[in-house]
């Protein structure tokens, strides 16, 4: 067992004094769904204990039974790797944290994984969650990493990212919590950030707030561009931009929790800022969708406009199946009626008690995406060759699913692939198949794997897609109906 290089300095060596330090509350019992990930700082429990133990406090201590540590290096440079906390057992105030042998043996498989001795024993971000982790998480295994350096600046840092965010998940389950540890910005000389010099108490919580605003837009290439644009030294931003390698399209953040150094020390010429936040997310979920290169995001459907489809999807599926039509149609805004006149592929699926109960779509089309999805939820459900048709009894069960595709590009081979994050079409001979990107990750597959099942899908031999065949890949707007 080890005892962390930092008790008794950046905390206390007593729980009591802990729990006066922080004002620790118990746990609470939030009434939404528990976060899949927290956003809390790692300054000495002086100045920001309180921070990082109100956002521990939101979390129901029978929610999870793993946690996933993920903090930065800061004073050993990894590069574009990350090393995995040795397993052990480590002291703290409140008892003992157990780094889990498994848990460590599944980290140190993703990609990305490189072990630098050199950085662990003098590393305060792991080590500071601790004490705060056994307080209120008290039955997890513990796993941990420091992160080096990883940016979203370039296609390959885009494949690197990918392609941790796609092993990542299949690590994460309902009942991991994953902890990002970084403070937000450090302003001053001896940071060597002085971008304003005049009115920091507002203009430092302001940028603060600018920055966490570009995080929940949960997209690696805008949380990259805020830091570029800023220059704001988040020590953390590498953990973030793994965190956002991983999460769905639907993750929703939500800030708890603010505060400064200036708020214990008074001195605003040399300040941290403390953001402390949780991140919702369902990791079975499909990953993000991202554009293929030169593609503009003026390729993506506003929120209103996938609601919309929804909307129509429902419609059409009510009338196939039951003969009636009792509203006519969704009404729609004017902006939403114009952006549903664009042209492209859809897909409608259909699924009944977690079962796939019909899929039918078109990769392209020259039709308005309204009427696409239309013709598509009224063909899942009755002409799927695969199924007989939805029966009017069945309706209260059904779940609908519209997939708003992008054009489709090829490519090279399969290793520019991502399972979960593309789309697929395969072409050998004449014959061809398509899986949409949800598909691997509903069924939990690798791209190896998914290729398999694809040649089978085409009518080929299950190695087809080893030799002589072509691919193309497309992405996906996905919009439920809630």
């Amino acid at each position: 067992m080890r005892t962390p290089r930092i008790a008794g300095t950046w905390y206390p060596d007593s729980a009591a004094e802990i729990e006066r330090l922080c004002s620790i509350a118990d746990n609470q019992s939030p009434t939404a769904a528990p976060p899949a990930a927290v956003i809390v700082p790692h300054a000495g429990y002086a100045y920001s204990g309180a921070v990082a133990a109100r956002a521990y406090a939101r979390l129901p201590a029978d929610a999870y039974d793993r946690v996933i540590i993920l903090a930065p290096s800061h004073r050993v440079a990894l590069g574009r790797t990350f090393s995995v906390e040795p397993a052990d057992d480590v002291a703290t105030p409140f008892g003992t944290v157990t780094l889990a042998k498994n848990l460590h043996d599944e980290l140190d498989s993703l990609p990305g994984a490189r072990f630098t001795p050199s950085a662990h024993p003098c590393e305060h971000a792991i080590d500071i969650q601790l004490p705060l982790v056994r307080r209120f998480l008290p039955d997890c295994a513990v796993g941990a990493v420091i992160v080096g350096n990883w940016a979203c600046r370039s296609k390959d840092d885009e494949r690197a990212l990918a392609a941790f965010g796609e092993a990542f998940r299949r690590i994460l389950t309902p009942r991991t919590l994953v902890v990002v540890s970084t403070d937000f910005t450090h302003y001053g000389r001896e940071f060597d950030y002085l971008p304003f010099t005049k009115d920091v108490p507002k203009r430092l919580p302001a940028l603060d707030a600018e920055m966490f605003e570009a995080l929940a837009r949960n997209d690696n290439r805008a949380w990259t561009e805020a830091l570029d644009r800023t220059g704001a030294t988040v020590c953390g931003a590498a953990c973030l931009q793994l965190l956002l390698a991983a999460l769905p399209e639907s993750a929703r953040f939500e800030r708890l929790e603010y505060a400064t150094s200036a708020d214990v020390t008074g001195d605003w010429s040399h300040v941290v800022g403390y953001t402390a936040a949780a991140v919702y997310a369902d990791w079975s979920k499909p990953m993000k969708m991202h554009l293929h290169e030169g593609e503009s995001s003026a390729a993506l459907l506003s929120e209103a406009a996938g609601r919309a489809l929804v909307e129509i999807a429902d419609h059409s599926l009510q009338v196939a199946v039951t003969g009636v039509d009792r509203t006519g149609g969704p009404e729609l805004a004017d902006e939403v009626r114009r952006e549903l006149q664009r042209p492209c592929g859809a897909f409608v699926t259909l699924t009944e008690h977690g079962m796939l109960r019909g899929c039918i779509g078109m990769v392209l089309s020259d039709q308005p995406v309204a009427d696409v999805v239309r013709e598509m939820a009224e063909s899942a459900a009755l002409h799927d060759p695969r199924f007989t048709r939805v029966m009017p009894e069945e309706m209260s069960a059904i779940e609908l699913e519209v997939s708003v595709l992008t054009e489709p590009a090829p490519i090279a081979g399969p290793g520019e692939i991502v399972a979960g994050r593309d789309g697929v079409i395969l072409r050998k001979r004449g014959r061809s198949a398509v899986f949409l990107p949800q598909v691997a990750t509903e069924q939990g597959w690798d791209v190896p794997t998914m290729l398999t099942h694809l040649s089978l899908k085409a009518g080929l031999d299950q190695d087809a897609w080893r030799s002589g065949a072509s691919f193309s890949t497309f992405r996906a707007q996905i919009f439920q109906r809630r």
